[in-house]
């Protein structure tokens, strides 16, 4: 059964386009638009992912994003600590 694991992912508007990072895994990317940063930061997430389970890496992929072993039976895996945006209406 394929599980999903949720990510933190943090987008900066840069000269030029756009930077994307990972907190947890601490892997960053970069595109011409917030979509391609946000696209291209998760082909990078899933390799990484990816090759750390090929690797017998899975522990240590856990410990790093703040899951453990039982966490794997759930569908979402999701960090005790997570952020995302919010949005705040100005009256400006």
């Amino acid at each position: 059964m394929k599980k999903e694991l949720i990510l933190a992912v943090v987008v900066k508007k840069e000269r030029g386009g756009y930077s994307s990072w990972c907190p947890e895994l601490d892997i960053a990317s970069q595109g011409d638009t917030l979509e391609e940063a946000r696209q291209n930061l998760q082909e990078a997430v899933e390799l990484h992912v990816e090759t750390m389970i090929a690797e017998g890496d899975l522990n240590e992929l856990l410990e790093r994003v703040g899951l453990t072993q039982k966490d794997l039976k759930k569908e979402v895996l999701m960090p005790e600590s997570f952020s995302s945006s919010l949005g705040i209406s100005l009256a400006v």
